[in-house]
């Protein structure tokens, strides 16, 4: 959230404050009330401050909310305070407490209110059911929840895709083959619910979901196994479209070690090259000091596939980076270098030099032909760079091949390297790089 939104949101509350010092309990009871129900809300969504202690402030003004609205008489209004103050319980983690609350608040919706509401609060029930380790309770009230969300209105539509998300996850909880199975049809239910461009963030959760059930299920399934792998790997694929490493870092890390460890399953160098290469990706995002569970998992699964593939001799990452460039698609490769090398450039001197320089070394060591066509996709995300980023990033390439103590395999990457600014550049490009490489030292072959 922005600055001036954090701005906004307190200015609110400060007017929200006076208003309800201004409203007297005695005289204006529903008012005050509902004042009470207002600021208790922009306490529990505030983007500032600590959240725990917003969630606190918020159930003290829900205290003041509750004891107001009397349920006999303002049913809905009390279920409504109810379901709020059921949210800020289960974020404080007192679930027990949470679910008491929501299973109030169902039942006076009965009398009360919209269907979206009551199904609401059956979502909510459902999601603390499951995580005190009830998923069938759990389910049972997500399908209380899908039949009363009215799909004929936007609020309805995305109602029933999150409370479809939500089900899935606590079939899958169920731990049964059987689980998965009914996890997976919710969470395909979903997808074809959701439009991309309009709900992103269920897009990629929806589509990580069927990633990790799918590779759940391969384990289970002989016959689905290579089909269930392709699967996941193209909706973790698909979830990467939204959680990008900028702007969702975690669950970018998250998603990258999934991915890894469904590649690993299907076997094959390549496909366990394309594990180790979504491995290093996870780790250089998580954070070992607020991620240290995730850091170590994914680095037991670097190393795990690392002696996987020495029984084909030992290389090192970077070497194993570049063998994988050679021998996929265009589309794979184009993906595979612009998300390596953005990644380098976003690191501090001297390692992004350094980084650059290894990739290049590695790439000029694959001989002729296969640096040839992996330097063309190089090139071709490099001239798209600005002026100073591409002059980097040509300075630690000619710096790579200085690394190559052959003479005839740097010879070698320098054709290949002449070649590939041949192909993949225009006459004006062509011109310009070489007279750059030349000027920085490098004599063209």
């Amino acid at each position: 959230m922005s600055d001036q939104s954090t701005v906004d949101h307190k200015a609110a509350i400060e007017d929200l404050q006076k208003q309800l010092a201004a409203t007297s309990r005695a005289t204006r009871p529903h008012e005050h009330a509902v004042l009470a129900y207002r600021l208790g809300l922009a306490h529990a969504e505030s983007p500032s401050g600590n959240p725990t202690e917003g969630l606190r402030k918020a159930l003290a003004f829900y205290d003041v909310a509750a004891a107001i609205f009397d349920p006999r008489f303002e049913p809905t209004q009390h279920a409504r305070v109810l379901n709020a103050a059921g949210a800020a319980h289960r974020g404080l983690g007192d679930r027990r407490k949470a679910a008491e609350l929501f299973e109030k608040a169902v039942a006076l919706f009965v009398e009360g209110g919209t269907d979206n509401e009551r199904a609401a609060a059956y979502n909510n029930l459902g999601l603390c059911r499951t995580e005190l380790g009830q998923p069938a309770a759990g389910v049972e009230a997500f399908d209380a929840a899908i039949g009363l969300f009215d799909s004929y209105t936007d609020e309805g539509k995305r109602g029933i895709m999150s409370t479809l998300h939500n089900r899935g996850q606590a079939h899958s909880s169920l731990g049964t083959e059987e689980g998965l199975e009914a996890a997976l049809a919710d969470f395909e239910e979903a997808r074809a619910m959701i439009d991309p461009d309009e709900n992103p963030l269920h897009h990629g959760m929806v589509e990580h979901s069927v990633g990790v059930t799918c590779s759940a299920l391969a384990k289970l399934s002989v016959d689905g196994r290579t089909a269930f792998l392709q699967e996941a790997i193209r909706a973790f694929n698909n979830s990467l479209e939204v959680f990008t490493r900028t702007a969702f870092p975690y669950y970018h890390a998250l998603v990258k070690h999934n991915l890894g460890m469904a590649h690993e399953a299907q076997g094959g160098t390549a496909n366990l090259r394309r594990a180790l290469v979504s491995f290093e990706d996870a780790l250089a995002v998580f954070d070992t000091r607020l991620h240290a569970d995730a850091w170590k998992q994914a680095f037991a699964s670097l190393e795990r596939v690392e002696k996987q593939l020495e029984a084909g001799g030992k290389k090192t990452r970077t070497a194993h980076y570049a063998a994988l460039l050679a021998v996929v698609g265009l589309e794979e490769r184009t993906i595979l270098v612009r998300e390596r090398m953005f990644r380098y450039l976003a690191l501090p001197e001297p390692r992004r030099t350094s980084s650059i320089a290894e990739i290049a070394r590695d790439v000029g060591l694959l001989g002729y032909d296969e640096g040839r066509k992996v330097y063309e996709s190089i090139l071709k995300l490099v001239i798209e760079l600005p002026q100073d980023t591409q002059s980097l990033s040509m300075r630690a390439i000619i710096e790579g091949h200085r690394t190559i103590e052959d003479d005839e395999e740097r010879l070698d990457a320098d054709r290949a390297l002449d070649q590939a600014i041949g192909d993949a550049l225009g006459g004006p490009q062509r011109v310009s790089v070489r007279d750059f490489l030349e000027g920085e030292g490098w004599e063209r072959p």
